[in-house]
């Protein structure tokens, strides 16, 4: 569901940067119908603007490694038990859904964050 300044966040254990590429990455067939990504479907997010989705993707993630990923410095203390390799964010997007963890994911929890200016 759109929340103005929530982000959701899900860890994950992929075999490559490609793969969770894969796994975000929508599609339209022949006739422009939209094809939901594996993850779409798989928590049931329904479709959202991927301009307001982030992806990292980095071996035995840390939280120096979160810090990378837009706002992080609002939110990025208030994650508890960073694991795995693979990240999806969805900014401005509360998740609500029952699933909690599958496809090598679990949804980690939604918090607030502050769009910081551009200098």
């Amino acid at each position: 569901m759109k929340k103005d300044n929530v982000v959701s966040i899900w860890f994950g254990n992929l075999k490559s940067e490609r793969e969770l590429f894969e796994f975000v990455q929508e599609k339209y067939d022949e006739d422009g119908v939209f094809i939901p990504s594996p993850f779409m479907e798989t928590f049931g997010t329904g479709k959202y603007d991927p301009d307001f989705q982030e992806v990292f993707f980095e071996e035995n993630l840390s939280k120096e490694d979160l810090l990378e990923v837009s706002y992080a410095e609002t939110f990025v203390n208030k994650i508890d038990n960073i694991s795995g390799n693979s990240v999806i964010l969805l900014y401005d997007f509360c998740y609500t859904g029952q699933v909690r963890e599958a496809s090598n994911f679990r949804f980690v929890g939604t918090f607030d964050y502050v769009r910081l200016k551009q200098p």
